[in-house]
């Protein structure tokens, strides 16, 4: 089933090839999932999968392979694992299981932390310098500007971090939103006028989206990316993403998931970063996840494929906005020891370990080489990182001392970029 858009464009746009003939472009939809987007397709096509017919599942959260589902996809150049179970891999080679991480792609609201070997290098926590190896990585904050009393994902919107820290299903429900909203006097093909990544919308374009579903008195207001009571799927503030595959009402039944990730309850229990734990590992959905920031990736190429296909092939790889992946220093961040490292579905090692020690599948320190930075191409926020400890002598990491390390946000930023 496909969704076109409500117009045929015909233009010439001052830094693309000119259009010879018009242009229709549409998207696949799920008619079993609500009339979204089919995003598994959608991502397929940017980012073609190895061979397989179904992946490996868990006969429970920590389990052992379940019998009849034990074959893992043999890996292909050029091509993306199929079976995605950990973000360990993000950032390396597409045949060493490695899917782009934000920073690869280029996520403008991800601000991510320096890699200085800091607990939760290269994610969107930011510890100190100089923080204790046994931090709780999710203790150090976020560059969210936060509103006012308790509300959970609300922004304030700043000079300085425009919306601040947003996750990619965000901006992907704004773009889902646009194309469905085309006015009579725009098309897709309009969105892309950028000449330094022609194939990608300008962040100045995603603001604006975002601004229209998502603003409301100053602040960027958002839900999680699933079905709520009173939120169904086709409301337009609804941020519904069927391949976080959230909440599974049986592997998460001892209060021990952590958004998509499935922690076993020892891990849950001793508060390990969520982000350790593996996605989807039991049922029938297993291995199928798909980050957001990938299926917005993707998004993006099938517009601009379509609209410009000389300079923007449908392939993520080809295109000019994953050039030099995996010939480049990776964006994986440092991880933590697991109770197996030769098992992409481990869960964290109880007590928690960090950093991994290098040993097994796992990516470690060694990525840095001989060196202290690890100089990988991408824009990152130093301001925080590079302040250590507070002026009390205390870690950032703690409860109270993170909400005082975050109005320091307001005072300046930084942003570096190592290439």
């Amino acid at each position: 089933m496909r969704l076109s858009a409500n117009i045929l464009f015909s233009a010439v746009l001052s830094i693309h090839a000119p259009l010879s003939v018009a242009v229709e472009i549409d998207l696949p939809i799920d008619p079993d999932d609500y009339g979204q987007p089919n995003w598994l397709e959608i991502i397929e096509a940017a980012f073609p999968p190895w061979e397989y017919t179904v992946c490996p599942r868990l006969d429970k959260v920590g389990g052992a392979l379940a019998d009849g589902f034990s074959t893992f996809p043999t890996p292909q150049k050029n091509k993306f694992n199929p079976c995605y179970y950990t973000k360990a891999f993000a950032g390396l080679d597409p045949i060493k299981g490695g899917y782009p991480t934000p920073i690869d792609t280029k996520y403008p609201y991800e601000f991510a932390a320096p890699f200085l070997k800091q607990p939760g290098d290269g994610s969107t926590h930011h510890c100190p310098i100089d923080t204790p190896e046994n931090t709780k990585i999710q203790s150090c904050p976020k560059v969210t500007p936060k509103c006012a009393g308790d509300k959970k994902d609300c922004n304030k919107i700043t000079e300085e971090f425009r919306i601040g820290h947003v996750p990619p299903f965000v901006p992907l429900a704004a773009i889902r939103n646009a194309y469905t909203n085309l006015q009579k006097e725009e098309h897709v093909c309009q969105w892309f006028h950028d000449p330094i990544e022609p194939c990608s919308i300008p962040s100045v374009k995603l603001d604006k989206m975002i601004l229209e579903t998502f603003e409301v008195d100053g602040t960027i207001q958002f839900t999680p990316p699933k079905i709520l009571d009173n939120l169904n799927a086709t409301d337009p503030k609804s941020t519904y993403y069927k391949l976080e595959y959230l909440d599974d009402e049986v592997a998460c039944a001892d209060n021990n998931c952590r958004g998509p990730h499935y922690c076993s309850k020892a891990a849950a229990i001793e508060d390990v970063w969520g982000d350790f734990c593996p996605y989807i590992h039991t049922g029938e959905n297993s291995g199928l996840y798909r980050h957001p920031h990938i299926a917005l990736a993707a998004l993006e190429l099938w517009f601009a494929s379509k609209c410009f296909p000389e300079e923007c092939p449908s392939t993520w790889l080809d295109s000019p906005n994953g050039k030099y992946y995996g010939d480049k220093i990776s964006t994986s961040i440092t991880w933590a020891e697991m109770d197996d490292n030769e098992n992409m579905i481990a869960q964290p090692k109880v007590p928690y370990n960090w950093p991994n020690s290098g040993k097994g599948i796992f990516p470690g320190h060694e990525l840095y080489g001989d060196s202290n930075i690890k100089a990988a191409a991408g824009s990152y926020v130093t301001k925080f990182v590079a302040r250590g400890k507070d002026s009390s002598g205390g870690s950032i990491s703690s409860h109270s001392s993170a909400i005082g390390f975050m109005v320091l946000a307001f005072v300046a930023s930084v942003v570096l970029s190592f290439v």
